[in-house]
């Protein structure tokens, strides 16, 4: 933030919206679609497929950045009884 920052600018707060999410399988296609929409669908699910077999987003966009410079913070993630011997609760 102190790099893109600059003295005198004028800054404004934006924000993004998403509404009408839908399952794929809910969407009703347009009998005229034109073929570059039908081939992004597809490469996007090779892309998923691929990411999703190798375990780790092999592929990725650009633009998300090659460097994954963060790690999700688990301190307070709920025990796993069902699943993990070692959380499981002892009672003598």
């Amino acid at each position: 933030v102190d790099q893109l920052y600059r003295k005198g600018s004028r800054y404004l707060k934006a924000g993004i919206i998403l509404s009408n999410l839908l399952p794929e399988n809910s969407v009703q296609y347009n009998l005229f679609m034109d073929s570059d929409a039908q081939r992004g669908k597809k490469l996007m699910a090779k892309i998923d497929d691929i990411n999703f077999s190798m375990r780790n987003d092999v592929i990725k966009f650009a633009s998300s950045g090659i460097l994954r410079n963060w790690r999700m913070r688990q301190d307070f993630i709920s025990p796993r009884y069902t699943s993990r011997w070692e959380e499981l609760k002892e009672v003598m």
